[in-house]
């Protein structure tokens, strides 16, 4: 399945993510049904995807004022996106995944969750990139911002035929056992989602091996035991860590 080039980019309805020799790919479908696939290289397509995703449902618009963000679509943070720390966290999700015992696998299913971390970071393309890529610690109002990125992004693809269970994947991946992730939890929701921890514990993971702009890389034991504290901590599942350290101690060079 290739992206037909005459195919017009406003037709366009994003589906999902797949993963082809470890690269990600977004799925799109046009009003024909016919289904293409492309990478998250092509700037125009992309821009005028996200652009219709924001017509489509007013919340994102009235989101952006509230917060006063400037509707840039910052598609450079996607190609870097798609092709680095969220292919990297469907990885080490799906690996984790893996080696979590039959019985816990069995409280989520696999295609959702392959799908939702190929996704969870699509709401970047909307926080400005000043922040996104600040040198030094956020402010308050900056922190903020940047916290509303998962809700941007399960608003973002709400309009475009995921499954509820894959957006709430999205939107909470930042929650954790003890409800003082972001965003706040409805009464009725809890955070002991299976595919919430997998998601959470690989975005994590992958976020603290990577360099970023205001630290260095962290070795695979600095990184593991930011995340232990958190499972002493009660935010994380024991037996969602216990699977990422093996994963880490296999995978992880």
């Amino acid at each position: 399945m290739l992206l037909n080039p005459k195919a017009k980019e406003r037709d366009l309805k994003l589906k999902g993510a797949v993963q082809i020799n470890h690269s990600s790919f977004f799925v799109f479908k046009d009003k024909n049904g016919k289904t293409f696939l492309k990478n998250g290289e092509d700037e125009k397509l992309h821009k005028s995807i996200v652009q219709k995703m924001i017509e489509l449902n007013p919340h994102i618009a009235r989101l952006l004022r509230r917060y006063k963000i400037k509707p840039v679509i910052d598609t450079r943070t996607l190609n870097e996106l798609t092709n680095g720390h969220m292919n990297d966290t469907c990885n080490i999700a799906m690996g984790v995944y893996s080696i979590l015992s039959n019985e816990i696998k069995d409280k989520v299913d696999k295609g959702t969750l392959k799908e939702a971390s190929m996704l969870h970071d699509l709401g970047k393309v909307l926080i400005p990139s000043k922040i996104l890529n600040k040198p030094a610690k956020l402010n308050v109002k900056e922190r903020k911002i940047m916290n509303i990125h998962s809700t941007l992004g399960y608003e973002l693809l709400k309009t475009q035929n995921l499954s509820n269970e894959t957006l709430a994947l999205i939107k909470y991946h930042h929650q954790n056992l003890q409800h003082s992730g972001y965003p706040v939890l409805p009464a009725d929701k809890t955070s002991s989602d299976l595919g919430v921890q997998i998601i959470s514990i690989a975005d994590k993971y992958s976020a603290l091996r990577e360099a970023r702009v205001y630290r260095r890389r962290l070795s695979r034991m600095e990184a593991l035991l930011i995340l232990y504290r958190e499972v002493r901590e009660g935010k994380i599942m024991p037996s969602v860590f216990n699977a990422l350290l093996k994963y880490a101690e296999l995978f992880d060079n």
